[in-house]
């Protein structure tokens, strides 16, 4: 990070203040891979279909429930798909919480940034899902927007949900900063024009910042809003 000259600020830089902070659920507020892999291996055995295998599951853990099940069953068949994926939402087969776990000092961390910024979420999650976990529902009150599954025609890498979330927060997209995990995310702060911090043990290309630390975000968000690139 380039060293900042005293007395300047961050207009005269061409930076915007940031406004609000933008979350992913899963990978970064919850850490849900084990559940949601149960989740998904229990769904395609109750439909007669193989399930993921721990190897092949990255590569569905972040798309939308709907994408999700296209892709583990291959079927072109509406009727069939959603049949599948309205049994998933209403949790026809159960959801192992008990696997769930959150970051150390999650709860203290956004506690602290609502308070000095607007906390919005977008996730690929559907509606019903965002706050089904208790430790999720802690973290509820801190949140003013969410944006889920249901609410946008396109899905990250796309830019519209984080758009449509900087949108109902009222603020610009610049005064925004997301915090997600996989390239995916990179890729959908950049054609948003957001800030994009990327929690994770992998470093990836086109973050502003990584860390694998959660309670160093409030540290790295001070930082950004006087970052040169």
């Amino acid at each position: 990070m380039a060293e900042i000259p005293r007395g300047t600020t961050k207009k005269n830089l061409g930076l915007s203040m940031i406004k609000a902070v933008i979350f992913d659920i899963d990978g970064v507020l919850l850490d849900s891979f084990e559940a949601n892999l149960k989740f998904f291996q229990d769904l395609m055995i109750k439909f007669g279909y193989p399930p993921p295998s721990r190897q092949e599951f990255p590569e569905i853990f972040h798309l939308t429930m709907l994408n999700a099940v296209k892709k583990l069953t291959g079927l072109t068949d509406e009727t069939e798909i959603k049949k599948i994926w309205d049994a998933g939402r209403h949790r026809e087969i159960p959801y192992q919480k008990d696997l769930l776990k959150v970051p150390e000092g999650v709860e203290e961390v956004i506690k602290k940034l609502s308070a000095r910024y607007s906390l919005g979420i977008v996730t690929s999650r559907v509606r019903e899902s965002i706050y089904e976990a208790p430790q999720m529902a802690q973290l509820q009150k801190y949140f003013k927007v969410e944006i889920s599954a249901y609410d946008t025609d396109k899905h990250k890498p796309d830019p519209e949900p984080l758009l449509l979330c900087a949108e109902r927060l009222g603020v610009h997209p610049t005064e925004c900063v997301y915090i997600g995990d996989v390239k995916n995310d990179v890729l959908s702060a950049k054609a948003a024009r957001m800030r994009i911090i990327v929690y994770s043990k992998n470093q990836i290309a086109g973050a502003s910042y990584c860390t694998s630390l959660f309670r160093e975000i409030p540290k790295i968000l001070e930082g950004l809003e006087f970052k040169v690139s």
